[in-house]
């Protein structure tokens, strides 16, 4: 795969925290910044293609958003987070909020 070298501007805080998840992530810093570069496109042109469908076609009626909703179920997608991924949510949410452990628990 080809790649292309970018200098780019980020504030310190998100230099700091995509420093942090790259980390945890085992990866190089470009690899991560790669990764969620790339999370968002896909994100934005999912989001572009469904505005195009429903401009072309309409918004889906009630049964089509069921058979949507179930098949995206079945893809593991929009289902509800485990305890553990809820769990380690939270704490990532008290360590970004600096809050205390005792306050990380709840």
């Amino acid at each position: 795969m080809a790649v292309e070298k970018l200098s780019v501007s980020l504030p310190d805080i998100v230099v700091a925290r995509a420093r942090r998840a790259a980390e945890r992530a085992g990866v190089p810093l470009s690899t991560w910044l790669a990764e969620a570069a790339e999370t968002a496109a896909d994100l934005a042109e999912a989001h572009a293609a469904a505005q195009e469908y429903a401009a072309s076609f309409g918004e889906p009626d009630p049964d089509e958003l069921e058979q949507i909703r179930a098949q995206l179920a079945d893809a593991g997608v929009g289902g509800p987070d485990s305890p553990e991924e809820t769990a380690a949510r939270r704490a990532a949410l008290a360590r970004l909020l600096g809050l205390s452990d005792e306050r990380r628990a709840g």
